[in-house]
This record gives structure tokens, sequence and C-alpha cells, in this order.
């Protein structure tokens, strides 16, 4: 993984740009002294005291005291650390869900006082499926959307292929739960990400969401015949809070990649296996996508792991996207 792309990685963690800096570095040299950390970086001691300071907050850098040198600190197993980092940023989707139902309640009531026309459009029923296919027929420029189980269609999205290969930008943030679906990785993520899909993936989603350029936005709630709801948001403060949500979204989520790597570098299943991983899949959903034994599935773990000479599946995603396998 290229500097860059390893702290863009951090900041969607919700690290400061110094303190994303100075982890990095430590990730890299394992200890280092204040002193070291300065001159290595060209930051002042200052700085690296306030970024050590974060670091040490959320438990991704331990003090290491040795006699006679300058205080040393290093990284530690991160997984606590970023756990505690990721219910954070769960909160903040929380807050971002809240924000949008408090908006969607201060407009319609602004809209009955002023005895306006409704900027929310309701279907329902087995009309529900019609209305999304002519609403993705007029999309132009542009669709933005969250994704989380369960799915009005089925997993094949032919639509899109088509739009993309038309020019048609598409953005979509994955929820877990879309990869440990059987097939949807390989019958829908997949293909359209090699059609020009922009995806990321992410631990939970609030809401099943699509927006159509930034004319409008719809609300699905999947389900058979008539219970089945689609709630679609025209131009307004409504549209306006749901695409910041989505932007929200798409900021603290996971890139999913799917280039090849260098040639002969790694095999298509090896690749698979380490795109699922650092999607925060199951090792069991994992196992079954794949086609593998659980004992089959470890042992390729541990054979990628021994090639990168690495201990932990961070270690193993790190090395992984440097040497551009991800």
């Amino acid at each position: 993984m290229e500097q860059s792309d390893l702290r863009h990685q951090l900041l969607l963690l919700g690290l400061r740009a110094e303190t994303a800096q100075v982890y990095e570095r430590l990730l890299w040299v394992q200890q280092a002294s204040e002193g070291e950390l300065a001159a290595a970086l060209r930051m002042g001691h200052e700085a690296v005291r306030v970024a050590l300071k974060d670091l040490i907050t959320w438990g991704l850098v331990a003090r290491h005291d040795i006699q006679g040198t300058d205080r040393v600190v290093r990284a530690v197993v991160p997984e606590a650390g970023l756990e505690a980092l990721v219910h954070r940023h769960q909160a903040d989707l929380e807050q971002a869900r809240i924000a949008v139902s408090q908006a969607f309640e201060t407009h319609r009531r602004s809209a009955r006082r002023a005895d306006v026309e409704s900027p929310v459009e309701v279907v329902t029923g087995v009309a529900v499926k019609v209305r999304i296919r002519q609403l993705v027929n007029s999309a132009r420029h542009e669709i933005r959307r969250l994704d989380r189980p369960p799915h009005l269609f089925g997993a094949a999205n032919r639509t899109e292929i088509e739009q993309l290969g038309r020019g048609m930008r598409y953005r979509v943030v994955y929820s877990r739960e879309c990869l440990e679906l059987p097939g949807y990785l390989e019958d829908n993520v997949n293909p359209c990400m090699e059609a020009g899909e922009q995806a990321r993936v992410t631990t939970v989603l609030p809401v099943n969401m699509t927006i159509l350029d930034n004319d409008l936005a719809w609300l699905a709630r999947p389900a058979e015949g008539p219970a089945a709801t689609l709630t679609i948001v025209y131009a307004g403060g409504l549209l306006e809070a749901l695409i910041g949500l989505f932007e929200t979204c798409w900021t603290m989520s996971v890139p999913l990649h799917l280039s090849d790597g260098g040639s002969g570098s790694i095999n298509p299943a090896d690749r698979k296996l380490l795109v699922l991983l650092n999607a925060g899949v199951s090792d069991n959903r994992a196992a079954e996508t794949l086609g593998l034994s659980r004992r089959t599935f470890y042992r390729r773990l541990e054979q990628l792991m021994a090639r990168t000479a690495t201990t932990s599946r961070f270690q193993l995603a790190a090395a992984a996207a440097r040497r551009g396998w991800l």
C-alpha cells in the first residue's frame, strides 16, 4: 500500500492528519522516540506529542520505556483501538439517521402550514418495481446508492451495467451483509465493478437508498406483494439531507478494489479471499463464497501470511494492498 493510500484509510477511521502520519511511521518502524518521530516526519515536538496522546488514547500505541534513552513508543496490536473507532463512526451514522428523520418532520410540518404540495411521493405494492425501473431509466449523469438487504430485485443488475457502458457514473456503498449473501458478490458486485462502478463497503447502513443525479432520492422497503413501499423524495431540504447522509457514509466506508495486481503476483482465488477479508466478511461466509472447506480456507490464509511475512490479518491486509493485490 502506498503511503498516501494508507493515510487515507487512517483518515477514514477518524484520525487527524498529523495523528495518521505519526501512526503510519510507527507501523513501519515498530518503535521510535518522540525526537526520532519529529525528525523523520519534520514535525514539531508538540505536534508529535499531541498525536501520540491521541494514539495512546485509542489503544493504537503504547509507551515502551528503555533506561537511558528518550521515551520510546511502539505500535501495538490494533484490533481493540480500531474497534473503538468503528463504533464511534457507527454512532455518527446513527446521528445522521436521526438528523434526516428530524429534517423530514420539520419539512413536513412546514409544508402543511404553507399548504403547498408535498415533496414526497409514496408508491406501494406491485407498482414499486415498475416505478423504480422508470426512475432508473430517467437518470442522466450519476446514481448513488446505499445498498443493504433485503433487495427487491435479483442479484444480477443488467440495467446498471448497460448504463455504465453508456458513461453513467455509479457510486455504491454496500453493507457487509450484502457481501455475505450467497452469490451477491459474484453475480452483482463484481460484474458492476468490472463495468466501472465505484464501490465501497461498511459494517452497517442506516437505510436502503438511491439518489438520481441531484433531482430525487428514494427509500425502499422491500417486501412481497402489497407490503412493498417506495418513498420518493423530490428537491428540497429533505433531499439535501439525504445527499449529505450518502456522502457521510461514502467518506467513512472502505473502498473495494478489483485490480488484478502485478502479472503473476497472485492468483484470482487468493485475491478474492483477500477482498472478502478486507471487507469484513466472516470466515464461514468467505469460505462458502469461495467454495472451500474451513480447513482449506485457513490453510490458504496461513499460506498468504507466510508469503507476506505477516502474523495478523491487519498486517496481511496492509501487505496485500502494498503489493497491489487489493
